[in-house]
């Protein structure tokens, strides 16, 4: 028994580090309650930085969001298997509840800072998590969605815990589980020529689960009502 908790938690450290999370920092929370929390965390990947403090509306963050979509990937091999159309990422009470947050969160974050995100559903007894971050660089946000909708249970291959990520959002809990992708071609830059143009090496864990979307070729509003703009933020955070 001691040895398989040495086991599992060995593979949640090694995890740990692959996504990149270093000690820094204490989060800066932007939002927080139960089960949902939006958080400025210190990016150890940030390199020379990113262009953060910076004013996204809350609109430009509900289009993103409404535009992610999640696929289901083929881990048997058989290419039947996997889905083709995927899902929506968050539903519309997910937008309207994380857009406004995330905008402010981006008028506080400083260059070596990233934006989190971490919300817990309860369906009928069945615990699911979303969780991923998200930091802007020339004109580009990038996405990082580690889980979307998981299951803490789910057994995909090395993971046989149940992790409490709030402070580890970028730790995906069944890293093969999905890929994801975006509504608007047109807006979705391949993640390899936006790192070139944006003078960024880091690597994620699992670059399927990257998008960077281009801001300047979002389409029109989506049909999403959002609640009142936010009370005006408090001064940028600094980090040394």
């Amino acid at each position: 028994m001691i040895k398989a908790a040495l086991s599992r938690l060995g593979g949640l450290t090694i995890m740990a580090l692959l996504v990149g999370c270093a000690a820094g920092p204490e989060p800066i929370v932007v939002y927080e309650d139960q089960r949902t929390s939006v958080w400025i965390q210190y990016d150890p990947k940030a390199g020379l930085g990113h262009n953060h403090p910076v004013a996204l509306s809350p609109s430009q963050i509900a289009k993103v969001l409404t535009g992610i979509r999640v696929i289901g990937r083929d881990v048997s091999g058989l290419a039947f298997f996997k889905s083709k159309e995927g899902s929506s990422a968050f539903p519309p009470s997910q937008v309207v509840l994380l857009s406004p947050y995330i905008s402010r969160a981006f008028t506080k974050a400083s260059p070596q800072d990233m934006v989190t995100f971490y919300l817990v559903t309860n369906d009928g007894g069945a615990i699911h998590a979303t969780s991923g971050g998200l930091f802007y660089r020339k004109g580009h946000l990038y996405v990082i969605l580690a889980n979307a909708h998981t299951s803490p249970s789910s057994v995909q291959y090395e993971n046989t815990y149940e992790p409490n990520q709030r402070d580890q959002p970028l730790l995906p809990i069944a890293r093969y589980k999905f890929e994801v992708s975006f509504d608007s071609k047109d807006a979705w830059i391949p993640n390899s020529q936006a790192k070139k143009q944006d003078q960024y090496d880091a690597d994620y864990v699992d670059e399927s689960k990257l998008l960077v979307i281009d801001l300047s070729r979002l389409p029109a509003d989506p049909a999403i009502s959002l609640p009142p703009a936010l009370p005006p933020a408090g001064a940028p955070a600094s980090r040394p």
